[in-house]
């Protein structure tokens, strides 16, 4: 098992009310096997499962199928960006 810092951003953090937690993983971990993780075991979790919201593996843009290596720092999520 791994202890990997998880940081929100955003609507993220105001939704979940926290910026960032620490959470113990066995790695190798997909993405979308952390967001159910994180949608079953935090409140109001399940905003992590929304359509288009994205992520990253130690400040890399990772897709959902990525993995998540055992050596690894931080994975960070983010709603979609908007622009104009």
């Amino acid at each position: 098992m791994s202890k990997v810092r998880v940081v929100f951003f955003a609507s993220l953090k105001e939704n979940l009310g926290q910026g960032e937690c620490l959470v113990e993983l066995a790695l190798p971990l997909s993405i979308a096997e952390l967001k159910r993780q994180l949608a079953d075991g935090l409140d109001k979790g399940e905003v992590l499962l929304e359509k288009g919201i994205q992520s990253s593996i130690d400040f890399e843009f990772a897709r959902d199928s990525d993995l998540i290596p055992e050596q690894v720092n931080e994975v960070a999520f983010f709603p979609p960006v908007t622009g104009g």
